[in-house]
């Protein structure tokens, strides 16, 4: 389980697994390039699932998107659809899958202006309601407010996304994933023994790797 790659050449030392996860940022600018590249890598795995939730980072992914809203430097970039150049994975975007009786769900939007799946505040309010209430394993590319979202001296979680998960989705057995990510490291924060929030980055805001995969278990049912 792993995020935040930036399109480095990590696709070694890989546990493995049943499930390889991927929390976004697949790519710097969502190229055809880039992403070819990375489903090539991806298939050599030897996992029988790879679920993916793209970042903001994959340009090209946001169907929904208005390009003239990006930042500058990122105008013009990415593909369109890029998506469908991944073909050896399943990509999630507000729907989800289940594997052997366990419930995955994967969303990428967040609060951060000027990139695809970018949404005001207030509107992922309305985003959130969408997650199921009861999913085991929920992967997003924002974390939930005050759980592993520090950025500096900044928290960038969603308190929306932390509302739903705290009132309305109920995990099937205790310690379900409810997998996040920012860029500031790898860690596991266990919330009253009923959900555990993963910060599955891998890489500074520099693009420098600086964590491992990792690795979490799910009884089947």
């Amino acid at each position: 389980m792993y995020n935040d790659m930036y399109n480095a050449f990590l696709f070694q030392d890989i546990p493995d697994g049943d499930v390889l996860i991927h929390a976004g940022d697949l790519t710097n600018y969502g190229s055809e390039r880039e992403l070819k590249k990375v489903s090539e890598e991806l298939g050599r795995l030897p996992h029988k699932h790879k679920l993916i939730v793209a970042g903001n980072h994959d340009l090209g992914f946001d169907d929904s998107e208005d390009p003239n809203g990006r930042l500058e430097k990122y105008r013009g970039q990415g593909t369109p659809n890029g998506y469908l150049l991944l073909k050896n994975v399943t990509w999630l975007h507000d729907k989800g899958v289940e594997i052997e009786g366990v419930k995955f769900f994967g969303s990428s939007w967040h609060p951060l202006y000027g990139y695809p799946f970018y949404r005001p505040r207030p509107e992922l309010k309305e985003k959130w309601k969408v997650l199921p209430s009861d999913l085991d394993v929920l992967i997003t590319h924002t974390p939930a407010l005050g759980y592993l979202d520090t950025f500096g001296d900044e928290r960038w979680g969603c308190r929306y996304l932390l509302k739903e998960i705290e009132e309305r989705v109920k995990p099937n057995f205790p310690g379900s994933m409810f997998l996040v990510t920012c860029t500031n490291g790898t860690e596991l924060y266990p919330m009253e023994l009923r959900y555990t929030f993963i910060n599955a980055a891998q890489a500074t805001k520099n693009n420098k790797i600086v964590n491992k995969p990792l690795v979490f278990y799910i009884p089947k049912k």
